[in-house]
């Protein structure tokens, strides 16, 4: 030891400064029984710049420490065989950095020392021996040696908050995480906790890593309580949470069969209880929005929607001095926000609703009636650790409502047949009528629906906060006249007025929707059935749809709002049953073939249009033919010749026959 210190003091200004801390590292590690092997070396670099040193190690456990000097932010060290293959880095971000490495095979090695960050002067030293448990003192650069134990569930690694190296070519290949397939071998570490802590645990690998934790039993994989793989990319693994006191299990793993060196980084932090989070509950009050983040909280609390609600969460208090509706809506862009209420804050069990959708993209809302009392509710998201920005809004209504636009028979709004999108809200809405599938007590929008000749209408809801129905009636708010109750409207309608009537599909439900609407014209439907041509049997008839309209709608002819290619229609007569074949061929076009066991398209009641079709088909082969084979009773039939989606047209053959 003095022989080397007399070369440090005496070799130059850079061994001067650093030779205090030197001495300061070499006497801790040396309290620890560790050794230093071989001469220190001195160098410096500039930032991003590295140097290579070459090292003979014999087979035992070295620990390298690097102590950079004024200027130097960050040095990293990586160990790899002659070959250059890496056997240990560190993972710190300092100014000094451990590695700690236990070499099967003595002989030459390489240690690369590069300046990561800052730059200037640095000195390198080797010891052997020991096996410390934690920081080799302050000058260490808070990287943690690997602390004894084989790592495996029979003999694992102690785990506390620090920076760990390691390598899974000694592991055994016994477990699998739940988030990835894995042959690899895996090292598992055991991390005790006395306290209910929030814990950081982050691999960074040479290779596609996967992390997981069980509790208290390591064998078990039904004792799992936490998997990463590909966070936040495809080599890292990650995993944030507030764990219970308990022992757990650590579980650093490779994809499929990968494996290799790895940095771990473990942090340790106390949490404040869930009793003092309910107390601090921030108020919220009626209309007012509250802006907030999850960034760097807990996942503290879990509900019964989003997947378990995983992420961070933030917590609020709403108070009602009476029952009222309440909507509670929770926005972000920055993850996929979910909103949920409790009745007591710390009861899981008390929850009274959870919502991870809303009447528009990047919201969760809750919508319904509660009684007088004090909620909890949180903000919270559906992926696990995803955090963010949101906005938080609550609104607080009478339980009757206050009244809306399109609340009453005359003030029912006008459904303009030019506008297929329409938007509402039965949030302050008064209950004026209940259909059949409706809720007593839930607030409706009335709608009222001109249709001037026989017409196919359809109504289909797009996004919504609280579950609503449509009521089509013939006379406004009268349940003797209605038509229709169902979630999507589908009808063919006679002319005349409508009353169409957004209702909440249980009492509590009310919020924003919104729907696309349709009224469409079938009188050209009804005159080409009327003079379909009749097919005869073995005969082949050509014709063409350029030119024709678009009358029919197709099962499988494209999505139901996109189809707008011109078809014609063609009919045949059973006198018994037979087995009928009918082929389509489409030279230049992709063809659709239906077949229809009415001509028109059925009205009344819940049908819908496409209730007469028997078969459909498109691409018999390919996109130019289609066929369809089928047994039918004696009868009249329909074949219709349709484009597939839109702006398919043209010349077509039709082969109709009796398979004897």
């Amino acid at each position: 030891m003095p022989a080397l210190l007399v070369g440090a003091c005496g070799a130059t200004t850079r061994g001067g400064e650093l030779e205090p801390r030197y001495v300061a590292v070499h006497n801790a590690l040396a309290a620890m029984g560790m050794a230093q092997v071989g001469p220190f070396v001195q160098g410096s670099l500039a930032e991003g710049r590295e140097e290579r040193v070459s090292l003979e190690l014999q087979a035992e456990c070295t620990t390298i420490v690097a102590i950079g000097g004024r200027g130097v932010r960050d040095v990293d060290l990586t160990l790899t065989t002659g070959t250059g293959d890496p056997i240990a880095h560190d993972v710190s971000r300092e100014p000094e950095a451990t590695l700690r490495a236990c070499v099967e095979t003595a002989g030459h090695y390489t240690l690369v020392v590069r300046m990561a960050a800052g730059g200037g002067d640095y000195m390198v030293a080797t010891w052997a021996g020991g096996a410390p448990a934690g920081p080799a003192g302050a000058a260490v650069a808070q990287s943690t040696p690997i602390p004894a134990g084989a790592g495996t569930c029979e003999s694992p690694i102690q785990l506390t908050a620090g920076n760990y190296n390691g390598s899974t070519a000694h592991g055994e290949s016994e477990n699998e995480g739940s988030c990835a397939n894995s042959t690899a071998r895996e090292i598992v570490y055991k991390l005790e906790l006395a306290a209910r802590q929030r814990v950081s645990i982050e691999v960074d690998p040479h290779f596609d890593s996967v992390l997981y934790v069980r509790k208290d039993d390591c064998t078990a994989a039904e004792a799992e309580i936490a998997c990463n793989d590909d966070a936040p990319n495809a080599r890292k693994s990650k995993i944030d949470a507030v764990l219970e006191p308990a022992t757990y299990f650590v579980f650093v793993d490779g994809y499929s069969n990968e494996g290799g060196t790895y940095g771990l980084k473990v942090a340790v932090s106390d949490v404040p209880s869930i009793a003092e989070v309910c107390r601090q509950a921030t108020p919220l009050v009626s209309g007012t929005p509250v802006s907030g983040s999850t960034t760097g909280t807990f996942d503290r609390f879990n509900a019964s929607c989003g997947d378990g609600a995983k992420g961070p969460d933030s917590t609020y208090k709403l108070d009602l001095d009476r029952r009222s509706r309440v909507r509670v809506v929770n926005a972000s862009t920055d993850y996929t926000p979910l909103v949920y209420l409790r009745k007591q804050c710390a009861d899981e069990s008390s929850e009274v609703g959870c919502a991870d959708s809303g009447g528009a993209d990047h919201e969760a809302a809750f919508v319904g009636v509660l009684d007088p009392g004090s909620y909890a509710v949180f903000a919270d998201a559906s992926e696990h650790d995803a955090d963010g920005s949101y906005s938080l809004t609550a609104e607080v209504a009478p339980e009757q409502g206050t009244g809306t636009q399109g609340d009453s028979c005359g003030d029912a709004i006008p459904l303009p047949h030019t506008d297929p999108q329409v938007q509402g809200d039965t949030f302050l809405a008064k209950d004026d009528y209940t259909g059949r599938c409706s809720g007593a007590g839930a607030g409706d929008v009335m709608y009222r629906v001109e249709v001037p000749r026989r017409s196919r209408v359809v109504g289909r809801f797009t996004a919504e906060e609280g579950e609503h129905v449509f009521s089509l009636t013939r006379a406004c708010a009268d349940k003797a006249t209605e038509l229709a109750c169902e979630r999507t409207i589908d009808q063919v309608l006679t002319p005349g007025t409508y009353f169409l009537t957004v209702d909440g599909a249980s009492p509590g439900a009310a919020g924003k929707y919104s729907f696309d609407w349709n009224v469409r014209d079938i009188g050209a439907q009804e005159a080409a059935c009327r003079g379909a041509p009749a097919l005869v049997d073995g005969h082949t008839v050509t014709g063409t749809t350029a030119g024709a309209a678009d009358k029919f709608n197709t099962s499988c002819g494209g999505a139901q709002d996109a189809q707008s290619s011109p078809d014609k229609v063609y009919r045949f007569v059973l006198a018994a049953r037979a087995h009928v074949r009918v082929s389509l061929a489409t030279p230049s076009w992709d063809g659709v073939l239906a077949l229809r066991s009415t001509c028109l398209d059925p009205s009344g009641g819940s049908s819908s249009p496409r209730a007469s079709e028997l078969a459909c088909n498109n691409d018999a082969g390919d996109t130019h033919h289609a066929r369809i084979d089928a047994t039918l009773d004696a009868g009249t039939y329909y074949a219709v010749v349709d484009g597939h989606a839109s702006g398919n047209e043209g010349a077509y053959s039709l082969e109709y026959r009796i398979v004897r």
